[in-house]
């Protein structure tokens, strides 16, 4: 069951939420110009139309209520249908003074969703795994900035992204250890320990399997037409690890894997998600998946370098970047980061749609949440 499902179907007096859980309704007068000034139509009729904004819930009472406001305030009028035989119908239809209103209104709505994108945008800002698969289960652009340069950046990101086999010119090189990490990871809870400050005690090993209805994986991509997202929340996996003080220890090196559902990414828009699905084959080619190979502390705040290799439309390359592994529990760790890839790199041509193009620099975000394995 999805995140919103179970929040959906919490009562308020098991402590969940004391409201409805339900969209805006002050938009059902406006709603009815708008659809009336695309075309004259009946009451009943308006209600199946009305339902497709989806502000709400919508009867035929209601939707002749409002009518009658309309017609009250001059905004609609009425003639009659006689075409048909028996009782006379009753057509409604935009009068100038309703255009004129509904073009004020229009000002009103845009204020509001204004005001509702910055709600949005506060709500992302606070990067907690709730607010992404909030975004995922949207399926929407992000509000935030996506906080890189429309320069490619590949140039840079490249030299992280290894082939499995070095021969030649295709070698890639590593940047020095020293060097600053450019990878900015998604703000998170800071915590006052540093991966120095380890338990010296022999760490035990144990087995964290992901959440995969608390793990999601964004993938951010730039295009002639603004940012596009997709969102997945099928992502499973399991790590090895051993805590310590607040974060995983690396005094015996953690090992897993994870998983990510190709077929679950959606942007919202049914053109772009086909030729996405298209263009990565993922009939063929329905999972990526990633292998931790190294585990190295990089910074205080439970920063992790990790080495690996990921597999995605049939090619696998060796990859690295920096995460944070945090422990919210004895029983739950908290993992998120961002890396940025070259699409071309796995066989994947730039994808172009008329006048739309998507460029080859996207950036991947995951953000999940691992629990101890009952198995153990």
């Amino acid at each position: 069951m999805a995140t919103g499902q179970r929040a959906g179907s919490a009562s308020a007096s098991e402590g969940v939420a004391r409201f409805e859980l339900a969209p805006p309704r002050r938009f059902m007068l406006p709603a009815i110009l708008l659809l009336l000034s695309e075309q004259p139509g009946y009451g009943y009729g308006l209600v199946p139309r009305l339902a497709e904004f989806r502000f709400g819930h919508v009867d035929r009472p209601a939707v002749y209520r409002s009518l009658a406001q309309l017609e009250q305030d001059g905004l609609v009028q009425v003639s009659a249908d006689d075409r048909h035989p028996g009782q006379a119908r009753r057509v409604y239809s935009v009068t100038p003074l309703g255009e004129r209103v509904l073009r004020v209104w229009m000002g009103v709505i845009r204020e509001e969703h204004a005001h509702l994108g910055e709600v949005i945008r506060r709500y992302q800002a606070t990067a907690t795994i709730d607010a992404v698969l909030s975004e995922v289960e949207g399926r929407s652009a992000p509000e935030l900035d996506l906080g890189w340069s429309p320069v490619s950046t590949t140039s840079v990101w490249r030299r992280r992204l290894m082939p499995l086999e070095h021969d030649g010119d295709e070698m890639i090189s590593r940047l020095p250890e020293s060097e600053e990490d450019p990878e900015s990871l998604v703000p998170g809870r800071s915590v006052a320990h540093e991966p120095s400050r380890l338990a010296s005690a022999s760490p035990v090993m144990k087995r964290f399997v992901l959440d995969p209805e608390r793990s999601a994986v964004l993938i951010d991509a730039r295009s002639t037409v603004g940012p596009i997202c997709f969102g997945s929340t099928g992502v499973t996996g399991s790590l090895y690890a051993a805590l310590g003080d607040g974060g995983v220890s690396t005094e015996t090196p953690p090992s897993g894997w994870l998983s990510i559902d190709m077929t679950g990414l959606s942007s919202g828009n049914k053109l772009y998600d086909a030729e996405l699905h298209r263009r990565i084959n993922s009939r063929r080619y329905p999972s990526a998946k990633v292998e931790l190979k190294e585990c190295t502390p990089s910074a205080p705040g439970w920063r992790y370098r990790l080495r690996g290799e990921l597999t995605f439309h049939g090619i696998t390359r060796r990859t690295e970047g920096t995460v944070q592994l945090e422990a919210a529990s004895d029983d739950r760790i908290v993992i998120s980061g961002e890396q940025v890839f070259d699409i071309r790199d796995f066989a994947l041509p730039s994808p172009t749609m008329l006048m739309l193009r998507i460029f080859p620099d996207v950036r991947v975000r995951l953000y999940a949440e691992a629990e101890l394995s009952g198995d153990d």
